[in-house]
């Protein structure tokens, strides 16, 4: 058990405040349902807004702690290191379990304050709900408290996983996290209409927050894809991973909410079933949660979570909410009131529920498929699903909601006949044919299947983009915002296609300075680069294209020294029509007959075949103080600056030499440009000397050169996905603009008669 000589007190003070805060706020906001006094409204408003106060104390706290890099914090300690950049140091706030926790309550509590006052008269029921959800994540803190120390300082931290060294992990976690604490204001205001018999106009307030919760964890989706392509160097934006789907099922549900509280709103009609949607919204957020940071998934993600032993705390937070959700759905879901659906099967209303439901069932294949560890662990060897799963199952269902899509535009509420459906999109039609000729053409498509898809996107892209112009014209682009969004789902569509079933790949091991064709590419391996400051070690390569035209290409692939994995990071370089994607797989500096030890005092150099070396200065900074690690007892890192000159160009490089007091030395290599290695096997303290080993570096006709071994990938039509994308999002945007504003518009109203 943590005691209090063991905590960081302002921190964990904070911690406890906004638990004590948090707890007056939820009882205040009983007494205004008791009694609806304007005061005791005002103290439990004030409350919640201590508790936002201390919450966010103690996240600026946390971000002080990182940024002095207090390693005698356990937290800080374990995700941060005196070698990381500002900006790294500052993302390694949500780089571990309690810092992300910890993130995702900051938001939520943030969320709060205006949603107190966008409740008008339902505040005290919505922010009780509310409260309790915040409440959830906060006894998870008080529990796993992130302001731990340790019982000895050590000199450095154990560092930040590599994979998170990317900027794009320095915004794509929070915008995550502001999504998930969104998706407990639907739920809030569902429970609360449930809870308080009053369902009309739950569905009104809760839309702009549903609108503005998909459009912002669709953003943290784009970020997350784009990092996996530009960083992991596989290739793809999507591996259907547990930790992905975690964020794309409440997405999905996401979408599936927002269009059926558009419906509710306009023909008054299926109020249960959003009711039943905002709750698994939330509760999906809760589920995935817990998938991804018990443990249970450790062995089939490379992004899950170890279990902290928190594993009872989340499944109590999910049964606690699920409780309340079935009790008030078995009780009062027969009590609410609804139209009945009467709508023509060619109208609006029937292929707006279609395309909700096909929405729905792709939600449900990514959930069975996230879950197969669980669905299968009581087997002697349980397993998971592969990409092709997701692939075969979703593929007739991204055909249903283009289809669908393709008409919705153009149907009335009231019905249409097919005859006058068809004329409106003969137009459309005929320019989709077009395209898919076009493409079929240029991607070689040659399945059926695959050119019906291309057909059903273009024709879904064409006509709501004809209806976004039409509905701008009207009444304005912001009331097109749901059309906009739908031109962006077709881009995705035929970008999504492209992009994963046809693109070309090839393995190819380059000789240094010896051309190789790929394709109608032409590419060299001109030579190592060495790691300079925070910029990683990287290869240069020259690619030809078939019109003449060159460009260099830097692909990185270097060992971490704190974890010693071996990292890769692709180049891409983007034309017109695709990418073309070099990721590097292996690395060879080539041999000679054998190595040379040699020593040199400072300002002192020697040659090795094309290679000069000299001997500048000892780095006492390498890793952090060497005296100072001398003085502890500890392993002293001491560096050595080199400059190496070759072909022409002079670059300094800096070996490392570790040794500790009991008499262990580690002596890594460190490669030289343009291949080979050096490592420093000794000091020479009285001689102001070092001694060297350098290998790889030749020196004679039976020297073996360098070799990179890359995967060569084109990635037709890939940037489909992510201009779709920003183009949904944009209309997402648009649509909340114009919610929020008939919300303001119509209470505002309402107040003043």
């Amino acid at each position: 058990m943590t005691t209090l000589q063991n905590l960081y007190l302002p921190g964990a003070l904070a911690i406890w405040c906004s638990l004590f805060f948090s707890l007056v706020s939820l009882w205040g906001y009983s007494q205004v349902l008791a009694t609806d006094d304007r005061s005791t409204r005002l103290f439990a408003r004030r409350a919640y807004q201590f508790f936002t106060l201390s919450v966010v104390f103690s996240a600026a706290i946390l971000i002080i702690l990182l940024m002095r890099r207090d390693f005698r914090i356990e937290y800080v300690y374990q995700y941060s290191g005196n070698d990381l950049q500002w900006f790294f140091q500052f993302a390694a706030f949500w780089a571990g379990q309690k810092g992300s926790f910890l993130i995702w309550l900051v938001w939520g509590a943030l969320l709060g304050i205006p949603l107190a006052r966008a409740a008008g008269r339902d505040e005290a029921p919505v922010m009780m709900v509310y409260g309790l959800t915040q409440l959830g994540l906060l006894f998870i803190l008080v529990r796993e408290n992130p302001f731990v120390m340790l019982s000895e300082t050590p000199l450095d931290g154990s560092g930040l996983n590599p994979l998170l060294q990317d900027y794009w992990m320095v915004i794509h976690p929070p915008v995550m996290f502001i999504g998930y604490a969104a998706t407990a204001i639907p739920f809030a205001f569902a429970v609360a209409a449930m809870w308080r018999r009053r369902y009309d106009r739950w569905a009104a307030l809760a839309f702009p927050w549903a609108l503005g919760g998909f459009m912002v964890l669709g953003t943290a989706i784009l970020m997350g894809g784009y990092w996996a392509y530009r960083t992991l160097g596989w290739g793809g934006y999507w591996g259907w991973d547990p930790v992905e789907n975690a964020s794309l099922i409440p997405w999905l549900l996401g979408v599936v909410l927002i269009h059926g509280l558009y419906l509710e709103r306009q023909k008054k009609r299926y109020r249960r079933a959003n009711l039943v949607l905002s709750c698994l919204l939330y509760l999906s957020v809760l589920y995935g949660t817990f998938l991804t940071r018990s443990g249970v998934l450790a062995d089939f993600s490379v992004h899950s979570f170890v279990d902290l032993g928190i594993s009872g705390w989340l499944i109590g937070l999910m049964a606690t909410f699920a409780g309340i959700s079935i009790w008030l759905l078995a009780t009062r879901l027969r009590q609410v009131p609804t139209e009945t659906n009467e709508d023509p099967v060619l109208s609006r209303g029937t292929f707006l529920v279609l395309s909700t439901i096909a929405v729905g069932m792709c939600t449900l294949m990514v959930a069975v498929g996230t879950s197969a560890p669980l669905l299968t662990w009581f087997m002697e060897n349980p397993g998971q699903v592969g990409p092709s799963f997701y692939n075969r199952v979703n593929l007739p269902i991204a055909l249903l909601i283009a289809f669908l899509l393709a008409l919705v535009p153009y149907l009335t509420w009231k019905g249409n006949a097919a005859s006058q459906v068809l004329r409106q999109i003969a137009g459309a039609s005929v320019v989709a044919l077009v395209l898919t000729v076009v493409l079929g053409f240029f991607l070689r498509i040659g399945q059926p299947l695959h050119l019906l898809f291309v057909f059903l996107a273009a024709l879904a892209l064409l006509t709501n983009l004809s209806k976004t112009i039409e509905k701008g014209r009207r009444a304005g682009l912001r009331a097109a915002g749901g059309y906009l969004a739908h031109v962006g789902v077709g881009v995705i569509l035929i970008g999504f296609l492209a992009s994963s079933a046809y693109d070309q790949s090839a393995k190819v091991t380059l000789e240094q300075n010896v051309p190789r064709t790929v394709g109608d590419l032409t590419l060299t391996f001109k030579r190592f680069i060495p790691r300079q400051g925070f910029e990683k070690e990287k290869m240069e390569v020259e690619v030809v294209r078939a019109d003449g035209s060159s460009y260099l290409s830097y692909p990185k692939l270097f060992i971490n020294q704190r974890t010693r994995q071996v990292m890769a990071n692709p180049h891409i370089h983007k034309v017109a029509l695709e990418d073309l994607y070099i990721s590097p797989i292996d690395f060879d500096p080539g041999e000679t007959m054998g190595s040379q030890q040699f020593e040199l005092a400072k300002d002192q150099s020697t040659e090795i075949g094309d290679l000069s070396l000299r001997f500048l200065d000892f780095d006492l900074q390498a890793e952090g103080n060497a005296l100072v690690q001398m003085q502890s007892g500890g392993i002293v890192a001491v560096g050595a600056r080199l400059l190496a000159e070759r072909n022409g160009t002079t670059q300094e490089i800096r070996p490392i030499y570790r040794f500790s007091p009991d008499g262990q030395v580690e002596s890594p290599v460190t490669p030289l440009p343009d291949g080979g290695m050096v490592s420093v096997l000794g000091i020479n303290a009285s001689e102001g000397a070092v001694r060297l080993a350098v290998s790889g570096v030749a020196v004679g006709a039976d020297a073996k050169p360098a070799r990179l071994s890359v995967d060569v990938t084109r990635k037709p039509l890939i940037n489909l996905v992510w201009y779709g994308l920003y183009v949904v999002l944009a209309g997402g945007a648009l649509a909340t603009w114009q919610r929020a504003r008939e919300i303001a518009v119509r209470f505002s109203t309402a107040t003043e008669s």
